[in-house]
């Protein structure tokens, strides 16, 4: 059960940076699709496990951040109209005081709740929820001998790496964060790769740990475009399940799954 907690707050995590980002950007139907996943993911991950529970504080400072972004961007069409009137019932002073505190009592109460849940969520802890996402020294052994077995080369992959990387950072300069996602998987994958050919543990169980991430936000993404009913979602499923294919296959290795030579 508690794996299953897991999994839907990461997927919630995720989802809630990305809204981030996508508010951030301007893309705001964007974000409020990716709240929705938010949403579903806080609502799965109900526990009351107290690192899990950090982790659920974390997610909810984040998605408040996000629905401040949303109603700011609104204020300016809402305050033109409103000039409007004011400026008609001049003969009575009296309304005005009593329109101005209206809009000023909303932003309030949202403003005093964040900061009690940021210094709850403050200590680092959260990231020991993230944890379990490594394998044993042992595990990236077996892992480098079936890459080895396919004839991987350590080289290739590693510019891979590298070229992924840089595709990565020009989708993001583009604000394209599902490409950005995308080809950061890419870069991941043959990161760590090269890590465990290299008998590099610690930077294995990093790019391994990243990539449990990014694959999640793949998968976020892929389920609100679905649920929306976008033209792209089709083509979004083949990309998620293709790095959790690759992801389950490193698993196995790790296990001692034989594996036919290349």
């Amino acid at each position: 059960m508690n794996e299953v907690i897991k999994t839907a707050l990461a997927e919630a995590l995720t989802a809630a940076e990305e809204a981030e980002t996508a508010a951030q950007a301007g893309q705001f139907n964007e974000a409020r699709a990716l709240l929705e996943v938010v949403e579903t993911g806080l609502t799965a991950g109900e526990t009351r496990n107290p690192a899990l529970m950090n982790r659920r504080l974390k997610i909810i400072r984040i998605q408040a951040r996000v629905e401040a972004l949303l109603p700011a961007a609104e204020e300016p069409s809402t305050e033109e109209p409103a000039a409007e009137p004011v400026q008609e019932p001049e003969a009575a002073p009296v309304d005005e005081p009593v329109d101005a505190p209206a809009p000023v009592a909303l932003p309030e109460p949202a403003e005093t709740e964040l900061p009690p849940v940021a210094q709850v969520d403050a200590p680092a802890k959260v990231r020991g929820v993230a944890a379990p996402h490594a394998l044993p020294d042992e595990g990236w052994d077996r892992v480098a001998a079936a890459l080895r077995a396919q004839g991987t080369d350590a080289e290739a992959r590693e510019a891979d790496a590298a070229r992924h990387g840089r595709l990565q950072g020009d989708a993001e300069d583009a604000r394209d964060t599902w490409r950005a996602r995308v080809e950061e998987r890419f870069a991941l994958q043959a990161q760590l790769e090269v890590c465990a050919l290299r008998g590099d543990y610690a930077g294995a169980n990093a790019a391994w740990d990243r990539l449990f991430d990014v694959v999640t936000a793949i998968r976020s993404r892929e389920g609100a475009a679905r649920r929306r009913g976008l033209p792209g979602a089709a083509a979004m499923r083949p990309v998620y399940d293709a790095a959790n294919q690759d992801s389950l296959q490193v698993r196995r290795w790790a296990r001692g799954m034989k594996v036919d030579a290349a």
